[in-house]
């Protein structure tokens, strides 16, 4: 009888271990995300709205949900530029200017050091997965709604 207790304990720990380490919506991301939506598409980012954390960026992801991405926070509106340094997924980059209004977009390859920038100042650039409906469903002069909620710029 105890014998098949312990079996039963080690079978149901080994199950759930395979379940938590090969389901990607098991895992909980420990970031905080914020909601934001772009034409009727809702996603949850992640904020980077530091040097160092706008510097990280999404480097040595391996993956990024198709409703997910991380919008970069600037104080003001500026020239800026993204680059794909250790990145390992191909992103798309959404510039858009204090009002949320996109100025335009880039689509970036993996590992890269090819410079993205906006074609103008801007003051929020988005990376979603270039396989995000976002990435393909959206145009320069559509809003990016909800940024008025997410944490400021902190340098």
């Amino acid at each position: 009888m105890k014998t098949t207790i312990d079996f039963n304990w080690i079978m149901g720990f080994v199950l759930v271990f395979i379940l938590a380490t090969h389901n990607q919506n098991l895992i909980a991301d420990p970031l905080i995300t914020y909601p934001i939506t772009i034409n009727d598409m809702k996603l949850r980012v992640e904020v980077a709205n530091e040097p160092d954390s706008r510097a990280q960026g999404l480097m040595n992801r391996q993956f990024l949900a198709q409703h997910g991405g991380m919008v970069f926070v600037f104080p003001t509106e500026r020239n800026f530029s993204i680059w794909m340094k250790n990145t390992l997924i191909d992103l798309t980059v959404i510039f858009a200017n204090k009002d949320g209004r996109i100025i335009n977009i880039e689509h970036m390859k993996r590992n890269t050091l090819i410079s993205h920038r906006p074609s103008r100042p801007a003051m929020f650039a988005l990376e979603v997965s270039q396989d995000s409906p976002v990435a393909k469903g959206v145009e320069p002069g559509d809003y990016i709604l909800g940024l008025k909620k997410i944490p400021s710029a902190k340098d």
